[in-house]
């Protein structure tokens, strides 16, 4: 189905209006999900459950290194796939994700979330990438946001990224496209999926990107005591479509 096709069944001058809303709420949402700050419990209520929105956990990820790389699996191999500044603990983590529906979107997953603590999250700061402390953030030649080309976010880190990406690899010198062929295919109906690499023991979370291509950053989640409880990535914000 194409980006627009949802509206077809509202009739033609009703269709073209929804568009033209979608449009401006979707450049919105973008400014949104690129914001370098956000005010205390705004991205907790990315994940309330609603009318519009469904908190449904994805599965339990596994993070055998310290740093967490939210990335389009196009990426992964290359220098455009930045694991995070900020490390945690190797483990098993549960994955969360909102899935929004409404008219004007369809079913999307709207954010996603890696949980690290149970603890209450009370605030978020930017997830920078490798290298970057987040006092640079404000620089004009820092990009913090996750780049989404192809449709689709996988949830690796700088171990599960490498036996990921060489299999990527040997699928495309038999010709095949890994992405197209098998991975968005997994999350078109259901919008996301735990998929194994192949070869290995290491389950990671597929998912659905929103609305596609975009740039979303990441955000720490901290609890009243500064210690970290989560990673969240927001990629729709529901009031904008409603």
């Amino acid at each position: 189905m194409g980006l627009f096709d949802i509206f077809k069944k509202h009739g033609e001058a009703n269709a073209e209006a929804m568009r033209m809303n979608f449009i401006s709420a979707r450049q919105q949402n973008q400014n949104r999900c690129q914001k370098l700050r956000v005010e205390p419990g705004v991205l907790n209520g990315l994940f309330t459950d609603g009318r519009t929105v469904k908190l449904v956990k994805v599965g339990d990820m596994d993070h055998p290194g310290v740093r967490p790389l939210p990335c389009d699996p196009c990426y992964l191999g290359s220098n455009l796939a930045n694991p995070t500044e900020r490390a945690v603990q190797p483990g098993k983590y549960p994955v969360f994700a909102a899935v929004l529906d409404t008219k004007m979107t369809g079913k999307v997953v709207s954010a996603v979330k890696i949980k690290f603590s149970d603890a209450l999250t009370v605030r978020h700061e930017i997830a920078m990438p490798l290298g970057m402390k987040a006092w640079q953030a404000d620089d004009p030649m820092v990009f913090p946001g996750v780049n989404i080309e192809t449709g689709v976010l996988c949830l690796a880190d700088e171990v599960t990224e490498l036996p990921f990406a060489a299999y990527m690899n040997r699928c495309y010198d038999k010709g095949q496209d890994l992405i197209h062929s098998e991975l968005l295919p997994l999350v078109e109906t259901d919008l996301y999926a735990m998929w194994t690499i192949p070869g290995t023991d290491y389950t990671v979370p597929i998912l659905s990107a929103g609305l596609g291509q975009g740039v979303y950053n990441p955000y720490w989640g901290f609890d009243k005591d500064n210690r970290l409880t989560e990673l969240v990535l927001p990629l729709v914000y529901p009031e904008l479509f409603s």
